[in-house]
């Protein structure tokens, strides 16, 4: 049973489209296998409904409906479903990032992997899949603004509890954490942040300098 979830001050950014991309797939992720948050974002979808039908009417400008009609003939194409690489074929993977790019599996150690998403640029965001084998410690680390993870495989621990399959946690720059992952199962999440992660420690610096701060 999922213990851990989104607030509801972010599950009104999400139904209100305010997060950036990378964070609005974890959020959707988290939601795919989650009736209460699900129920959650349709009631802020519906208030938000209703607040705009009560809305008083706005004035249209003249060439309003000209304008309506060249951004649909300018429309993009449907997203194009990506295959699922094959190292993540054995994992049950939620439906939204199933549609996702994921780019070439990075190896930072024998028990600890990324993979970036292909997701639109913004700004200093990032968003990427990590996978850790059990009884992995990863690096410490704080954040410059916020990070959203959702565990999509086993379970892992950090100085602000406990985070199982199907779990939500949000950190923030007020945390320094070190996830371990726990002995019962590997891991693997789905990361979003809103900057690269400041890693503390020597040697997990000189790798993400390496890596040119993807993560």
């Amino acid at each position: 049973m999922t213990q851990h979830h989104p607030s509801p001050d972010i599950l009104a950014e999400y139904a209100g489209g305010a997060l950036h991309a990378g964070a609005m797939l974890v959020i959707a992720c988290h939601i795919d296998g989650c009736a209460v948050c699900r129920s959650e974002v349709a009631l802020w979808e519906n208030t938000a409904g209703a607040l705009l039908e009560d809305a008083a009417p706005a004035p249209l400008s003249d060439d309003a409906l000209a304008r309506v009609l060249a951004r649909l003939d300018t429309a993009e194409p449907e997203p194009v479903r990506h295959a699922v690489p094959d190292f993540l074929e054995r994992f049950a993977l939620p439906a939204p990032l199933k549609s996702q790019k994921i780019g070439r599996r990075r190896q930072v150690t024998p028990n600890i992997w990324f993979a970036p998403l292909d997701m639109p640029s913004q700004g200093s965001t990032r968003t990427y899949l990590v996978y850790a084998g059990r009884n992995t410690v990863l690096a410490e680390h704080s954040h410059a603004g916020r990070e959203f993870t959702q565990v999509l495989k086993g379970a892992f621990v950090d100085g602000t509890g406990r985070y199982d399959e199907a779990d939500f946690a949000c950190t923030d720059d007020a945390i320094t954490h070190t996830p371990a992952v726990t002995r019962e199962s590997e891991c693997l999440c789905l990361i979003s942040t809103d900057k690269p992660m400041r890693l503390t420690g020597f040697p997990a610096r000189i790798i993400q300098a390496v890596t040119g701060t993807l993560y």
